[in-house]
């Protein structure tokens, strides 16, 4: 695989990853969430899925 495809590849995840963590946020700030929680809360998920937790 040459590089572009790899960038795009990235790109792409890194997209994904934002609608995934907007969701989450949104969904926590309707359920009645205080925003520094929420942030609290997303920066654990997002850990957890990239796997910085251990």
């Amino acid at each position: 695989m040459n590089g572009t495809a790899q960038w795009d590849q990235m790109l792409a995840a890194i997209r994904d990853m934002a609608e995934i963590l907007a969701k989450y946020r949104d969904e926590l700030l309707n359920q009645g969430f205080e925003r520094e929680e929420v942030i609290r809360l997303v920066i654990e998920y997002q850990k957890q899925i990239m796997g910085f937790d251990k």
